[in-house]
């Protein structure tokens, strides 16, 4: 919680702030009292989002959605002001710290705590999609921990950065760590997608890590799609909750519906508790601790008004000073109430998150970078997955090998032409040493092909061109034929012994190609 700036608004409609929450990609988020002092979230839209239309109408419609919301587990929407400039939300405050914050200061939550927390965030998803609306960001920041259980806040907001000009600058809803593979792939998210997301928040209370570890966006995104998660410090029992919930293949995981009944039967019996007592004795104490210093921040805070109270009546509203204009977003501290949709931005010409990892895109979605070292040739800031940079390399040793096959037959070419003179001295010389010509051209002309042809599949295999696989493949079928008729066929051991290597190359080569990641890659 920090103070107001000189360039922090005072008011939103009838709310009057008192300090700053948090920030995040769609606005600010700033502590604000009520007339009568109820405490609410306010979520003021950034003025650059403020100016976009087609923004501002799906904000409406988001917003007149999000308020249909009811549960027990969610931050409801008590007031708006769509046609305010900037427009801005209010939410419930909810008194408690995030899962986030209780995790960086105290370590992982006991598994008791964790089947809670489980129970808890699976009505909450119940709710919100009841109501026709996916979060999409689900994330121990956005899940508060309050003294009757925790809340899900900033749901379906985050939906309304989607077909708006935020998208246009490279900016993406969903945290990394915490998306699903259909998120990181640019396909549309639907509920199964905040299935994988508590998945992922549920293991990171259990452990105090995100299941795909930790990096740049684009190695995680890449475990995320292609990796199984780590989920070996997770309790057996609820093991098995956290793996149903990160199926890779959406239809795989389980609805809310059947995985309520699944913590409810693999998890320990819910203990009888008082209103007010929620969590277990370890995690009720943090809260409470948390509340005590909330509380204590809220009363340091100077209060801006002039009138010398947080309160306000609805006849003093019109009198007072308009809210300045809010500069651009800084980065934040950790918040109590972050803001919804938390984008993360992408030097990228779309909201695909992973375009600039593909040279040439074009609008359909590029696989991210291997996590490693960057500045691989002609990448933009990734590394290919391991199958396919061992594809290409396979290539270019079969380039280096067609290069001695010529040589070699260069060499076996010179040799029958000396030997077919030893044995026919009488012979035309000029008539001899032109076939030896042409067989010559033609090594030449055949070992130029081959080199070319490693070299040109090596060079779109490792740009990501989808149809660098198919051709491979093509060729190495034609390769083979060839090398079994060299086989059947008397002949010079050396021929055949380097035709069966670079088949193997390219045999190699082709499996490489054919891996689920190299897959992903081409995808």
């Amino acid at each position: 919680m920090e103070p107001l700036s000189a360039n922090d608004p005072r008011t939103a409609g009838e709310f009057q702030l008192r300090a700053r929450l948090g920030a995040g990609g769609m606005g600010r988020v700033y502590l604000g009292f009520s007339p009568a002092g109820r405490a609410v979230a306010v979520k003021v839209v950034h003025p650059e989002l403020a100016r976009d239309g087609e923004f501002r109408r799906r904000f409406a419609r988001e917003v007149a959605t999000a308020r249909a919301v009811s549960g027990i587990y969610t931050a409801s929407v008590v007031a708006s002001g769509l046609d305010d400039d900037p427009p801005w939300l209010a939410t419930a405050y909810v008194p408690g710290p995030s899962l986030a914050e209780v995790v960086a200061g105290h370590g992982p939550l006991t598994e008791p705590a964790v089947w809670r927390l489980a129970a808890g965030l699976t009505e909450a998803l119940q709710a919100v999609h009841a109501c026709g609306l996916v979060h999409r960001d689900l994330k121990p920041a956005n899940v508060l921990l309050a003294a009757d259980g925790p809340r899900v806040i900033d749901f379906g907001i985050s939906r309304a950065l989607d077909g708006t000009s935020l998208t246009a600058t490279g900016m993406v809803v969903g945290t990394p760590g915490y998306m699903s593979p259909e998120q990181a792939e640019g396909a549309p998210a639907a509920a199964p997608s905040d299935v994988f997301s508590l998945g992922c928040v549920l293991a990171y209370a259990a452990t105090g890590n995100a299941p795909f570890g930790d990096g740049s966006a684009a190695s995680v995104l890449y475990r995320v799609v292609m990796r199984p998660p780590d989920l070996t410090r997770v309790p057996a029992r609820l093991r098995e909750v956290v793996t149903a919930c990160l199926a890779k293949n959406p239809a795989e995981r389980p609805g809310l519906t059947s995985l309520a009944a699944m913590i409810s039967h693999a998890g320990p019996a819910a203990p009888a508790v008082s209103p007010g007592s929620y969590w277990p004795a370890p995690v009720a104490e943090v809260i409470r601790a948390s509340q005590a210093g909330a509380q204590a921040d809220v009363t340091r805070q100077p209060v801006p008004a002039a009138e010398g109270t947080h309160t306000m009546t609805a006849k003093q509203a019109p009198a007072m000073a308009p809210a300045p204009t809010m500069a651009p977003p800084r980065p934040a501290a950790p918040q109590t109430q972050p803001s919804s949709g938390m984008p993360w931005p992408q030097p990228s010409p779309a909201s695909d998150v992973m375009a600039q990892y593909r040279p040439g895109y074009q609008g359909r979605p590029a696989y991210p970078g291997y996590p490693g070292r960057s500045g691989y040739p002609g990448r933009a800031g990734g590394w290919i997955p391991g199958p396919m940079r061992t594809a290409v390399w396979l290539m270019r040793a079969g380039a280096a090998v067609s290069l001695v096959n010529m040589i070699i037959d260069l060499a076996i070419v010179g040799q029958i032409k000396t030997a077919y003179l030893a044995r026919h001295p009488f012979v035309a010389t000029k008539a001899v040493q032109s076939a030896a010509g042409l067989g010559d051209l033609v090594v030449i002309v055949g070992g130029a092909v081959s080199i070319t042809l490693w070299l040109w599949l090596a060079s779109a295999s490792r740009r990501g061109r989808r149809w660098a696989r198919t051709v491979g493949t093509v060729f190495f079928g034609v390769d083979t034929l060839g090398l079994l008729i060299t086989l059947s066929r008397p002949g010079i051991g050396a021929v055949k012994g380097m035709g069966v290597v670079i088949w193997l190359i390219g045999l190699a080569a082709v499996i490489a190609l054919w891996q689920r990641e190299s897959s992903g890659y081409l995808r």
